[in-house]
């Protein structure tokens, strides 16, 4: 990335299956480098796009759809989204079904500095994390 640079757009779309969730770790910590992120926040977005990612793949109900995670550098900002096409299927109300589950949005929640969600208009999720860069201002003249 060239330091004259104001946007920046990356993505990857993958299979809705949790076998994929190392692509798209690979993915994120190349798109965190690439903007010169620290190393504890490049851990950090990794473990909330996966997260949310995992939650798509759990929910969303058909692994033949495609997953999409985009991100874009604008300003002082790197944004994730994750998308996909499923339909939500609600975990069920007994907690006795999580186990060790359940606790991706608040980690999402806490690991971003901006994190928000919506339903499509067409079906499907849309999960938007973002974290707040540091760089100094010469990166983003």
């Amino acid at each position: 990335m060239t330091a004259a640079r104001h946007e920046s757009e990356w993505a990857i779309s993958v299979d809705s299956h949790t076998a994929r969730l190392a692509d798209i770790r690979r993915f994120v910590e190349q798109v965190a480098t690439e903007v010169a992120l620290e190393e504890e926040r490049v851990f950090d977005l990794k473990i909330a796009v996966s997260e949310a990612c995992a939650n798509a793949c759990q929910h969303a109900g058909c692994e033949s759809l495609p997953l999409e995670v985009s991100a874009c550098l604008q300003s002082r900002r790197l944004t994730f989204v994750v998308t996909d096409n499923g339909l939500f299927h609600p975990p069920s109300a007994s907690r006795d079904h999580y186990g060790n589950r359940g606790l991706g949005l608040p980690l999402m929640v806490t690991l971003m500095d901006e994190v928000s969600f919506s339903r499509l208009p067409s079906g499907g999720t849309k999960v938007t994390l973002s974290v707040l860069l540091d760089a100094p201002p010469e990166f983003f003249d």
